[in-house]
């Protein structure tokens, strides 16, 4: 018998979380380059983007060429794109002066492959580059990031929403944050539960 799956998100019914996801009408635009190995995987956020953000493009590679075959070239319609992504040369967001930027490219992946995105990427290393001086405290309790302040990519796009856009409603995503970390506690032991809090 076959496993269902959720045709919209293509996981399994105890982990989808499509029925908690809301829009969000953003009009930063925001461009996700996704590394291959998060494609598809049970704890990824970026799925709660897509069923949220009404201005969103995710292109998945790791080389220029596999971004090109994916679709992506440049940020259509944009002159002005910025990259979020702390290290040399970043600049903090929330002190910036960032008007000018009218799209964002987010790389999701592990930080170790992220980084490998980047370093491949020539035209993203050319790009205004922004990092989080002060985020919020990460509720992804089920996969563990490899240092104080980090957050999942959806939790960063939305703390970078809410930067960009105050008055913007990013409450879904949030929603749909705690529904998934719900749901995957739920599929693991009781006695195990202290190792994500």
């Amino acid at each position: 018998m076959p496993r269902p799956i959720c045709a919209d998100c293509g996981m399994h019914p105890n982990i989808c979380v499509c029925e908690a996801c809301a829009p969000v009408r953003n009009r930063t635009g925001v461009t996700i380059l996704q590394h291959p190995t998060e494609v598809g995987h049970a704890k990824g956020t970026v799925r709660i983007l897509t069923r949220c953000l009404a201005n969103l493009r995710l292109f998945t590679g790791e080389m220029p060429s596999d971004f090109h075959q994916a679709g992506f070239d440049s940020v259509a319609g944009s002159h002005h794109p910025a990259l979020l992504f702390p290290g040399p040369g970043s600049e903090a967001l929330e002190t910036s002066d960032v008007r000018q930027f009218d799209h964002w490219m987010i790389l999701d992946g592990t930080w170790r492959k992220a980084a490998k995105i980047l370093h491949q990427n020539p035209e993203l290393s050319a790009l205004p580059r922004f990092h989080f001086a002060n985020p919020p405290a990460s509720a992804y309790a089920i996969r563990k990031a490899p240092g104080e302040h980090r957050l999942a990519t959806a939790e960063a796009v939305a703390y970078l929403l809410n930067v960009l856009e105050p008055e913007l409603d990013t409450r879904p995503i949030a929603h749909a944050m705690r529904t998934l970390v719900d749901k995957q506690l739920a599929q693991i032991p009781a006695r195990l539960h202290r190792h994500y809090q």
